[in-house]
């Protein structure tokens, strides 16, 4: 499913913004929908805010009406030239992260020509518009539909099955990382380990798994099964897949943290440096075309390492889309989520995880 965002000026088009957003609602989400970008919290940036906005989707609306590049504030200067013009801002990040922009005029507007905008969104003007028309905005809705659902990650995240020999070097390489991991005695965790009589948690799953799910640490139950997710977040974890129609042997599963840190807190910087590695390999050797991360250390670990526009992006405003990125074998998707264990706290959140599942629809 295609993540949309609108860009609009409410001085110029918002009668035709509210039309266009109610055609839309007929074949997105609303959550799949960014019209405007609440929550701007005080003292926080609020470009890095409109950036990670605009990060999060697939494909960039800008509507413009006949006075959208001339509309002035009420000192008598042109929204479009001042530094914190939102509009501009959007665009400007749109434009740089290269996102599908699509331009659309109404009410007889005319593209701007590239002298008539600031020189960070100059592009813009290269970009081919679609016209909605009072007469035919039905059939021209149906095209700037196509063409947002052509914006859609496809299978191309879909990697084909391995042979056989394949597929016993990876299940060989996984033994080896846990090998390594179980004889890491310099591990910061490894003293909770012994105490406590826990197994490392390697993960598991299938070695050539296209989809692969990374949490942040193994809680006490898994230790002491040397299982990942086999407690009550893992049953949450199990009804989603199932949800979908994928079976938990048909994925992967693992941690960032391979060790029970010994109680529930946050994992530390020494903890990351010395376990991350190790979930390198992990990704290196299944090379999974879709990484699913489980809470927000998985997700800003993910999006850190790979320097992704994303990584200064919320949990809240990233969860459930759909991010692309490079590793060295190819191209991925990163999918933030939240943790299944929320919904232990939060009944409430398992419908939200229900529905950022339903995304991964596109990769079974």
């Amino acid at each position: 499913m295609t993540s949309v965002f609108i860009n609009y000026r409410r001085q110029d088009s918002e009668g035709y913004v509210g039309r266009l957003y109610d055609h839309l609602l007929r074949h997105f989400a609303p959550q799949d929908i960014f019209m405007d970008v609440a929550s701007i919290e005080p003292g926080q940036d609020f470009v890095q805010a409109l950036d990670n906005a605009v990060a999060a989707c697939d494909a960039f609306v800008a509507v413009i009406g006949p006075q959208w590049a001339t509309v002035q504030n009420e000192h008598g200067e042109r929204r479009l030239d001042q530094w914190n013009d939102f509009v501009r801002i959007e665009i400007a990040s749109a434009i740089k992260q290269g996102k599908l922009i699509v331009p659309v005029l109404v009410g007889r507007a005319r593209m701007p020509a590239p002298l008539d905008l600031p020189e960070d969104i100059t592009a813009l003007s290269r970009r081919n518009a679609l016209e909605l028309s009072h007469g035919n905005f039905a059939s021209d809705m149906e095209r700037l539909i196509a063409v947002l659902k052509d914006a859609a990650p496809t299978k191309q995240s879909f990697k084909r099955g391995s042979d056989s020999k394949t597929y016993q070097r990876k299940a060989e390489s996984l033994k080896a990382v846990r090998d390594d991991l179980v004889n890491a005695t310099t591990s910061p965790l490894y003293t909770v380990r012994v105490e406590g009589r826990y197994f490392p948690v390697l993960g598991e799953g299938d070695p050539d798994a296209n989809i692969m799910f990374i949490g942040e640490s193994p809680g006490k139950h898994e230790a002491q099964q040397g299982k990942p997710f086999c407690g009550p977040s893992g049953d949450i974890l199990d009804e989603l897949l199932r949800g979908i129609g994928l079976a938990r042997e048909s994925v992967y599963i693992t941690n960032i943290l391979l060790d029970h840190p010994g109680a529930k807190r946050e994992p530390t910087p020494q903890e990351l440096a010395f376990y991350t590695p190790f979930a390198d390999r992990i990704v290196d050797i299944i090379q999974p075309a879709v990484i699913v991360t489980l809470g927000r250390f998985a997700m800003q670990y993910m999006l850190k390492k790979l320097d992704l526009p994303e990584k200064r992006g919320t949990i809240t405003q990233l969860h459930g889309k759909l991010i692309k990125a490079r590793l060295h074998y190819g191209e991925i998707h990163i999918v933030p989520m939240y943790h299944p264990a929320v919904v232990l706290y939060s009944a409430s959140q398992k419908d939200t995880l229900k529905q950022d599942f339903e995304k991964l629809k596109l990769f079974v």
